[in-house]
Order: C-alpha cells, then sequence, then structure tokens
C-alpha cells in the first residue's frame, strides 16, 4: 500500500476545520446557483480565491466566501456537503468550528446555529461512520458585544442539543481585537470546552494570556518556536502547559506564518513529545485534506506509518467527546489496523 492510500485509508480524526473555510470548490459553485445573485461571473468572483501570500489576504477570501453563506437553506447545505466530504477522506470524527451570523431580513444567528444542527441530524443518518460535534465560535474582531452573544447562544445550545454543541472557538484575525478572557471563564463555567487560536502573529502578551488561561486545546501556536528569537520563553511555557495543539501544516506554509513545511512547529512539538494532532484549518480555501496533511507530515519529518496511527490514537485524547465515544474511536482505529500493527496503549 502507498503512502497516499495508507493516509486515505486510515481512519482520522478533525479537531481543527472551520466550516465556512472547508467549502470545497464544487459546493461554492452549488451555493452561488442556489443565491441566484447579481454577484457577477462565478470565475471572477473567486478568481481571488487562488493566490494570497499573507495572513491578511486569508482573511480576506472569506469574505468572498461569506457572499454565499447568508441563509440557512445555504448554511445547512454548506454543512451537509462538507460533512460528507470529511467521511469521503476516512475521517471518523469532526470538530466544526463557526461564527454564527445575522443577515439582515435572511438569517438571525440562532438560525445559523439551527441550519448546522439541521445538517448534523440528516448527516447521522446519511453519513453514519463519522461523529461530528460543534464549536461556535467568537471572533476577536466582532468585539465585545458579539462574543458575548455568541458565547451565551453557545451555553443555550448546549443544553438543548449537548450531544452536538460541545465547545467554544476564539478565532479571528489575531492581528486585531481582544481574547475576552472575562467571557471564555463564563463559557468554560458552564461546561463548554475551550480552543482557542493562539500565537499566530508575534504578540508575547496575548500569547501568555492565553497560556496562563489553559484552555483544553490550543490552534497553530506559529510563534511558539524554539528558533525563533525571543520565543524560547513561550516555547517552555507551552511545554510545560501540556495543552494539545492543533497543527495545520499546509494553512500556516499557505499564509506564510512559517517560510516552509520543514520548518514547522510540529518538528519542534513532535520531537519534545507535546499533544499535538494534525488538521486541515480550511481544506477548501487551501485545497488540502487531512489524508494530504497526514502524508506531508510523514513525507517532511520522516515519520513511520506505525507512528501516523499513534497520531490518530493519540487525538482520540483531545476531542470533545463523552468517555463512550472515545472508546467507539480508538476501537475503529485499532480494529482497523490490528492487523498490520502492535499498537500500545
Amino acid at each position: 500500500m502507498n503512502l497516499e492510500k495508507f493516509c486515505h485509508d486510515l481512519p482520522k480524526l478533525e479537531l481543527h476545520a472551520h466550516l465556512n473555510g472547508s467549502l470545497s470548490a464544487d459546493t461554492l459553485k452549488e451555493l452561488y446557483k442556489m443565491q441566484n445573485s447579481e454577484l457577477g461571473n462565478y470565475e471572477d468572483v473567486f478568481m481571488d480565491m487562488k493566490d494570497f501570500s499573507t495572513l491578511n489576504e486569508c482573511f480576506k477570501v472569506f469574505d468572498i466566501i461569506h457572499l454565499l453563506t447568508v441563509t440557512p437553506e445555504a448554511i445547512f447545505h454548506a454543512t451537509y456537503n462538507t460533512i460528507k466530504e470529511f467521511q469521503d477522506d476516512n475521517v471518523i470524527y469532526l470538530e466544526l468550528r463557526s461564527t454564527p451570523r445575522a443577515i439582515p431580513e435572511k438569517m438571525s444567528k440562532q438560525e445559523y446555529v439551527e441550519a448546522i444542527i439541521k445538517a448534523f441530524e440528516v448527516c447521522k443518518i446519511d453519513f453514519p461512520n463519522i461523529l461530528v460535534k460543534l464549536l461556535i465560535s467568537v471572533n476577536r474582531k466582532q468585539g465585545y458585544k458579539a462574543a458575548q452573544e455568541n458565547i451565551e447562544l453557545a451555553i443555550n445550545f448546549m443544553k438543548k442539543y449537548p450531544q452536538y454543541i460541545v465547545g467554544l472557538d476564539l478565532s479571528g484575525d489575531p492581528m486585531t481585537g481582544s481574547i475576552f478572557l472575562k467571557l471564555l471563564k463564563k463559557a468554560r463555567m458552564a461546561g463548554l470546552k475551550i480552543a482557542a487560536h493562539c500565537a499566530e502573529v508575534s504578540n508575547e502578551t496575548e500569547a501568555i494570556d492565553i497560556l496562563e488561561f489553559k484552555p483544553d486545546r490550543l490552534g497553530h501556536c506559529t510563534c511558539v518556536h524554539p528558533t525563533l528569537q525571543g520565543t524560547n520563553k513561550l516555547f517552555n511555557l507551552l511545554i510545560n502547559s501540556k495543552i494539545p495543539v492543533e497543527l495545520c501544516l499546509t494553512s500556516n506554509v499557505r499564509c506564510k506564518t512559517v517560510p516552509t513545511y520543514e520548518s514547522h512547529q510540529f518538528k519542534y512539538l513532535f520531537e519534545v513529545g507535546h499533544p499535538i494532532c494534525l488538521s486541515t484549518d480550511d481544506k477548501g480555501v487551501f485545497h488540502t485534506s487531512l489524508s494530504q496533511e497526514y502524508k506531508i507530515a510523514s513525507s517532511t519529518f520522516n515519520l513511520s506509518r506505525e507512528q501516523l496511527i499513534k497520531l490518530c490514537l493519540s487525538s482520540v485524547q483531545y476531542a470533545f467527546v463523552t468517555s463512550e465515544e472515545k472508546e467507539v474511536l480508538l476501537s475503529k482505529i485499532k480494529n482497523f489496523y490490528c492487523k498490520e500493527y502492535t499498537i500500545k496503549d
């Protein structure tokens, strides 16, 4: 079995996937036709999505995608397609994350979340091989009031749909906005897990604040790197925290937050045995898949197939699932490969 097929067949967990950024080109075209708007020619509208060279340009891509996700019907369709595509990639567990949006006369924030949950319910029947959860996102750039609204929304929906709403995601442009620590504490007290984007840009004060808050998982941490000048303190804080980090190789290289795959912080975190998991971030925007991310990690850092399996097994421990769900996920991975490898707990 060649590496590409192995990585595809490997039962995988996706712990860092933004809904809107995960929309494939096919899904965007379908949404474009559904909207029947006057946006212009499809190719012209989405031409700017093909190439970008900075993190800031990457965030502008989402402004384009958001033009098509403005109704509950579009959100349902986007969610349904995305779950199907992850299952087709042999992802057995998916945590989607998304910032609720209100569109005047078209959709409220509550209707946005309800559309996602409706898609989850349908996919549970149509795609039984994948378990799906939702993290409601707080976008730094949108300010305190929006953050407060989204956290209240997450708490209320968690009470009604605890099987689906499991956490809160702190995300958005790291160059603007706040981390809303008091609101994050409120979410934690209510029982929500916290995943926080951390150190995507150089901001030691914010990174320390996030690390000291101790989220359940961290996203990226591209500027927490032992070879970058002045980051040894942050690196040591991260290692001592033992907080799992969601690593998105292609995303970081495409956004130029790391220069090359070879210099990615994966290498240093993996070598010291820090808890990590591989993720796509935005598979549609970056034209990747979780299978592709595993293949890149294996080729770049000379990982054996057994090491890839163990990455999947360890990812189960960081997933926002129940003990019973963890056992099911672990069994799927172990049972699939028990004939080829001896996996130690």
